[in-house]
């Protein structure tokens, strides 16, 4: 399941010029190979992690995702990227002055039970109003743009739904746009159409710069 979308994104892999494009699946794409279990739906998605319960490492991952939407499916791999660059439970950055983290407990499938209540606890209110500035900057380029009705309003919804949780949803959203904005067929290459720069090159130029500083980040780690 999924190995046309995955053989589709690493062609785009290996002929866009974008070089925070091409890292960004780079780094997304082999992680497939931790997904123990595909799941196909129509809307939405998710992805929970199996860890090894006794050194607390993350073993193989489910993923549900969209078959068909290339974005989708990078957003939820982008969800095994976080996981596996910050070790903290699916959160966009590392926080290592977290205290309290209460210790992981499992179900017996080796499931995280107290997701949440760890999550709560690398929550750092500074890097989520940082990250919710860029999304609201991207909204605003987005409303702005030149984009047909239909795409400029999927792009404000995941840019929105983002900032609703930035904790865990920053990178996947910007991920997810890029790719949507590539596969529209931006930026736009002829001038001739436009007296100056359309507004939707400079998003696209705006998403690219937000993905290259989050693949630094995690290409980090903790």
């Amino acid at each position: 399941m999924f190995d046309a979308e995955l053989a589709k994104l690493a062609r785009i892999a290996s002929i866009v010029s974008s070089a925070p494009f091409r890292t960004m699946l780079q780094e997304v794409c082999p992680l497939a190979q931790k997904v123990g279990n595909w799941a196909s739906v129509s809307t939405s998605g998710f992805v929970i992690c199996r860890y090894n319960t006794v050194t607390n490492d993350p073993l193989s991952y489910d993923v549900t995702a969209q078959s068909g939407n290339l974005g989708n499916l990078v957003h939820e791999l982008t969800h095994v990227a976080v996981n596996e660059a910050y070790k903290h439970d699916f959160v966009n950055y590392p926080h290592r002055t977290a205290q309290n983290v209460p210790p992981r407990t499992y179900d017996p499938q080796g499931r995280c039970t107290n997701e949440f209540d760890r999550q709560t606890k690398y929550m750092d209110d500074t890097s989520n109003s940082k990250l919710s500035g860029i999304l609201l900057q991207l909204t605003s380029r987005a409303n702005a743009s030149e984009l047909p009705l239909d795409k400029k309003t999927a792009v404000t919804s995941k840019l929105n739904y983002g900032m609703q949780w930035p904790l865990k949803e920053y990178d996947t959203v910007i991920n997810q746009v890029l790719v949507w904005l590539y596969e529209w067929g931006y930026p736009i290459k002829s001038d001739k159409k436009f007296k100056k720069e359309p507004v939707v090159n400079t998003l696209f130029e705006e998403v690219e710069r937000a993905v290259d500083q989050a693949n630094q980040l995690r290409l980090a780690g903790p």
